[in-house]
């Protein structure tokens, strides 16, 4: 169960001890068995939007995603996929070591569509990619989380639900802030106009009302799986996102429990883990799936 503990201000505390923590597993105090400090090995996906709403940062995407690659460790193993008009997988699992060949898929493969299969990328990122690998699981998502799929072939229930089956945790780097910050700063000129032509004041709060349904959406997912959001307003910002994801996952707690009640296959246990004395903000997901 990997464990995130930040301070008042934020920042990641990384010199705690066992001791510090209590876990409990549907409402029942669990025995910690193990407790690692030390960054595990991780099965990371990368999954991108490719959308055209995102048509203008490709170039700051591309760099920010081969920066966080540069920096992981040797054991990591990686994949990156795609959605737009559909989900593509650009390279499949790579270790962390065969930097160029993840470098090209981002370089090279990664390319613009129009629309945003979302929900279906998550699924599968979920369901297909990481059912490959054992281990720690992650995703890492940039969208701005509007699925404007003609066929969805998942919903986002059930793009969650395989998330969780995963037991993984997602990292989400929203662009809703980012296209809110833009949509704001052009209402009442004439660029607004001629980006709405045909359509009333209510269409631009329509879409305003879309975007903010959005990062509700995302955060939730983030929340629930023991990930967090970040908020880039700024195309110069991605850098320093993928940045505090990298931090996160470096100064993250590892610990281990064999729960009691054991759980039954199909059963949904919650989980919650306490960081005494309590005045620390304690970040993991928040439930499993019983197996048999």
């Amino acid at each position: 169960l990997p464990v995130s503990v930040r301070d008042e201000a934020g920042a990641p505390v990384g010199d705690l001890h066992q001791e510090k923590f209590v876990a409990f597993d549907n409402g029942v105090r669990q025995e910690i068995t193990s407790f690692n400090r030390r960054r595990v090995p991780a099965n990371i996906v990368l999954l991108l939007d490719a959308s055209s709403s995102v048509f203008s940062q490709m170039r700051f995407i591309r760099e920010a995603a081969k920066r966080f690659m540069q920096g992981l460790l040797k054991e990591d193993k990686v994949c990156v996929v795609q959605f737009s008009d559909r989900v593509e997988l650009l390279q499949d699992w790579t270790p962390a070591t065969e930097l160029p060949r993840l470098e090209k898929a981002v370089d090279w493969r990664y390319h613009p569509g129009l629309r945003t299969t979302f929900y279906d990328g998550l699924y599968l990122a979920a369901h297909e990619q990481l059912s490959k690998v054992e281990g720690r699981r992650i995703i890492i998502l940039l969208t701005d989380g509007i699925d404007t799929a003609e066929k969805q072939k998942a919903s986002f229930a059930e793009a969650l639900n395989a998330v969780r089956r995963a037991d993984a945790s997602v990292y989400v780097v929203s662009l809703t802030a980012y296209l809110r910050a833009q949509l704001e700063a052009k209402v009442g000129t004439k660029k607004i106009r001629r980006m709405f032509s045909g359509y009333d004041p209510r269409e631009v709060a329509y879409y305003l009302a879309l975007i903010e349904r959005s990062e509700k959406l995302l955060e939730g997912l983030a929340v629930q799986t023991g990930g967090r959001m970040f908020l880039p307003i700024k195309d110069e910002e991605l850098i320093p996102a993928y940045s505090a994801i990298a931090e996160e996952l470096r100064t993250q707690y590892i610990i281990t429990y064999q729960p009691k009640p054991r759980a039954s296959a199909g059963e949904y246990r919650r989980i919650r883990v306490l960081v005494l004395p309590g005045d620390y903000e304690v970040a993991t997901r928040e439930g499993y799936t019983g197996r048999s």
